[in-house]
């Protein structure tokens, strides 16, 4: 017997049936389970509706965004059904608390920065545009 025969026998004779086959059937579960978990998280992703994806879009630009060609700053409020107490800075005068609406709210020219105040008179308000 040539040696490379040899050393297949002597593998094989090392390796138990029983072990090989449970290995297999351990790798193909895994691959199996991977791969119903993968379709499980992205199936809802690929079903979602578009107005869902535009919703999504429209979540980025919430808060705080900076001024931008020419524009002044803004604060976008995102919820539909509140009014809400933000706080905003200012460079070189001081900082206000203002009451915004659901939508785009802009603020001064000088505004560093706004962000909602939970804090603030429990952070809703009831008329936009005013502040403290």
């Amino acid at each position: 017997m040539p040696a490379s025969e040899q050393i297949l026998v002597a593998r094989s004779r090392r390796t138990r049936p029983g072990r090989l086959v449970g290995g297999l059937v351990a790798v193909a579960l895994t691959v199996a389970l991977t791969g119903a978990l993968a379709g499980a998280v992205a199936a809802p992703a690929s079903a979602a509706p578009e107005r869902a994806m535009s919703g999504t879009a429209k979540l980025q630009g919430c808060g705080w965004n900076e001024a931008d060609n020419g524009e002044h700053a803004y604060y976008e409020h995102c919820a539909t059904d509140t009014n809400v107490w933000i706080q905003v800075t200012r460079w070189a005068r001081g900082g206000y608390h203002r009451c915004v609406g659901p939508g785009r709210t802009n603020l001064d020219y000088d505004a560093t920065g706004a962000w909602y105040d939970s804090n603030f008179r429990g952070g809703l308000c009831s008329h936009p545009g005013d502040t403290a």
